[in-house]
């Protein structure tokens, strides 16, 4: 099965196979910029491997989620859209929850069998609390804050002499040079940004030793030093696909009953 988890600008492709009674991530694996002809390359790498079934997730528009939904149905004999995690949804705007995080929520309840704190740490860093208790599955809701790029972004945008940076790992608070300023206060301060939104949820949710689950592809970010040292750290970078993998199979088995 292929899992494909569509961002605003990328789309990410996993294969998966049965191995040693459980799913696991078969080579190779794809991260795709969905710019100029990237559409035609998806479509050669959906041939070049061809899945018989797929899952697809998207956060991105209802034009560019539409233009890879048809290169799927091109080539994947099964394609399941979006399907239902199986969360218990206590948001009072369900609807308008990103499938991403109750996917990377799914696959939180899939790893650990028991709450926690999810973080994904991206273009935006989002921070959730995930409920199991008994039976139940719960995802509570969270924050979302900008990603290390889209800060360096915005100070960049919003000011008249701040250049673009790059953000890296190992930036200090003690910035001797604009560009160095700006990377502590970009790199150092969305780490503490990170530790203080687990912190304040943890305690606003009652979480008081629940672990930190990372994924997310500025989770490097959050590894050099890593901010979570009060709490057990579990990091998986492919928590959005195994749980966008759990849903798919529970659906497909949903409808062969």
């Amino acid at each position: 099965m292929l899992t494909v988890d569509l961002g605003n600008s990328r789309a990410k492709l996993r294969l998966w196979s049965s191995g040693a009674g459980k799913a696991v991530v078969h080579a190779p694996v794809a991260r795709l910029d969905l710019e100029g002809e990237a559409l035609e390359e998806l479509e050669g790498w959906l041939r070049e491997h061809r899945p018989s079934r797929a899952a697809l997730s998207s956060v991105a528009s209802a034009v560019r989620t539409a233009r890879v939904r048809e290169r799927l149905e091109r080539v994947v004999g099964e394609l399941v859209v979006a399907p239902p995690s199986g969360l218990e949804n206590r948001c009072v705007t369900p609807d308008s929850v990103g499938s991403d995080r109750l996917y990377a929520a799914l696959g939180a309840a899939a790893a650990l069998g028991r709450s926690c704190l999810v973080v994904d740490a991206g273009t935006a860093l989002t921070v959730d609390a995930l409920l199991v208790s008994g039976g139940a599955r719960a995802f509570l809701g969270g924050a979302i804050a900008p990603g290390p790029t889209l800060l360096a972004e915005a100070l960049a945008a919003g000011t008249a002499r701040l250049p673009r940076i790059e953000p890296h790992t190992g930036a200090r608070a003690l910035g001797r040079s604009t560009a160095d300023a700006l990377q502590g206060g970009v790199v150092v301060g969305f780490r503490g940004a990170a530790r203080e939104l687990v912190e304040e949820l943890a305690r606003e949710a009652g979480f008081s030793d629940a672990p930190v689950v990372l994924t997310g592809g500025a989770r490097r970010f959050l590894l050099e030093p890593q901010p979570f040292t009060a709490r057990e750290l579990r990091v998986d970078e492919e928590l959005v696909h195994r749980g966008l993998l759990v849903a798919a199979l529970g659906s497909s088995a949903a409808a062969a009953t």
